[in-house]
């Protein structure tokens, strides 16, 4: 009896923590949970405001401490290309772009193809996560006019969410490593550790950078680390760090951008005719594999 009631508590209790998550399958939070620095979400909640086009986003760039503030005076172009990554979308119409993105040593690989225009309010990306050169999830997601359209084209599913609270969730949805990247944690407030010099690419002026990770800012990517920001827009364009490895351990590959030249008439489409609707919970769930097999159990 046990058995067979014990699939059923795994999804109960699995239902129980996706209702209050926002999915966003991507490797990120592998290595953002213990970074020791300052995230978006530091001090008290932002109120809106009409300086930036990130509106949740404080009027001013929000220091931990005065100490940091004193810091980046002392590192002032520096510290201009972390504010500049903060505050992306300032400087960002629109965006198109594909690129790779996840752990290659362990054979984890997000590939995404994004378009969007924040001066319309819509994001759409196409996201396949492999493990080892095998497709294991794939989600096309379509924001737009306040309806946020997540489908699984594999499955025949699609899900709708017209929660406008969500809105910069789902502006955000797989372009973010790229464009309003979380990324400049590893640069902010660790200036000595290194330094940059201005190149071109992807016919755009670049910083590229190159330093050391300290294990004050991230234990698991401590070591050797490049990435390269756009100069005018603050868009993340390349990201290698090697932790303690000859092979970088965390990387974003970008095949193509498009920053601020305009994007195609009909491209914020998605096609959901012949699929099932279904909650956003259950989309959710969706993407838990053979969860009676792994429970052992003969299921519900």
């Amino acid at each position: 009896m046990f058995k067979k009631i014990l699939p059923i508590i795994f999804v109960t209790l699995l239902a129980l923590i996706l209702i209050g998550i926002k999915v966003y399958p991507t490797l990120k939070s592998k290595y953002m949970a213990e970074e020791n620095v300052i995230s978006k979400d530091a001090g008290s909640p932002a109120k809106e405001n009409t300086q930036h086009i990130d509106q949740v986003k404080e009027s001013e760039f929000p220091f931990a401490m005065k100490a940091e503030e004193d810091f980046a005076r002392k590192y002032p172009t520096q510290f201009e290309i972390v504010k500049k990554m903060y505050f992306s979308w300032d400087y960002i119409r629109n965006a198109q772009g594909v690129f790779e993105y996840g752990d290659e040593s362990k054979g984890e690989v997000a590939h995404i193809t994004f378009h969007l225009d924040l001066a319309k309010m819509s994001n759409k990306a196409d996201y396949v996560k492999t493990k080892n050169g095998k497709v294991v999830e794939e989600i096309n997601l379509l924001y737009k006019d306040g309806i946020a359209i997540r489908q699984k084209p594999n499955q025949g599913l699609f899900t709708k969410d017209t929660d406008m609270n969500k809105q910069n969730h789902y502006l955000s949805l797989f372009n973010d490593v790229v464009i309003n990247s979380e990324w400049y944690t590893l640069i902010y407030n660790n200036y000595p550790d290194w330094s940059y010099k201005e190149g071109n690419q992807f016919g755009m002026p670049v910083y590229q950078i190159e330093g050391v990770i300290a294990n004050s800012t991230s234990e698991s990517l401590a070591g050797p680390f490049t990435m390269t920001v756009s100069k005018e827009t603050g868009a993340l364009l390349d990201l290698k760090a090697y932790g303690n490895s000859k092979e970088a351990i965390l990387t974003l590959n970008l095949k193509e951008i498009s920053i601020n030249k305009g994007i195609e008439d009909g491209i914020f489409q998605l096609d959901t005719s012949g699929g099932q609707e279904v909650s956003n919970l259950d989309f959710n769930i969706s993407g838990i594999e053979n969860y009676q097999e792994k429970s052992g159990g003969d299921g519900p």
